[in-house]
């Protein structure tokens, strides 16, 4: 085997690579989940504003929504990595800032007497969860490559 060869042969492995992250991202971020995740994410908070019967079933089905429907969509993943440190800090950071849009639009919301409150915060919250998800995919892309892990 020549230098030549083992270049070719490395810059391949580097190829398949990047086309294996592609892939991640681009599943990770794909229409049906997002508008999977954000139906739950509305389902869950806008709950605060239901009656009693009614609260629990929009807290089940929106908690079916949030988590269920991500882990069947990762089941039907062409590609599989485990999630590393900086990544799971970068989702935990972004899942904190949505829970503090939600308070305040809530709160906001309250102090300028418009009823339905949490109905209100919870659209913004998901409008702006599928908005960001779209906007950060750049970001996401670049953590899952400086970590190299396919």
């Amino acid at each position: 085997m020549t230098a030549y060869d083992a270049q070719t042969a490395l810059n391949a492995i580097h190829h398949r690579q990047e086309q294996t992250l592609d892939a991640y991202v681009r599943h990770a971020h794909s229409r049906p989940y997002l508008i999977i995740s954000a139906l739950g994410l509305f389902a869950v908070c806008s709950s605060f504003d239901l009656p009693s019967p009614w609260k629990a079933a929009a807290i089940l089905a929106g908690n079916a929504l949030t988590l269920g429907g991500p882990l069947v969509h990762q089941r039907r993943a062409p590609v599989r990595r485990k999630i590393v440190g900086s990544e799971a800090l970068f989702y935990a950071a972004i899942g904190v800032l949505l829970i503090a849009l939600f308070w305040t639009v809530a709160i906001a919301a309250y102090f300028l007497g418009l009823p339905a409150r949490h109905t209100l915060a919870a659209a913004v919250t998901a409008l702006t969860a599928m908005v960001a998800s779209y906007a950060l995919r750049p970001v996401v892309g670049t953590i899952i490559r400086r970590n190299g892990h396919a």
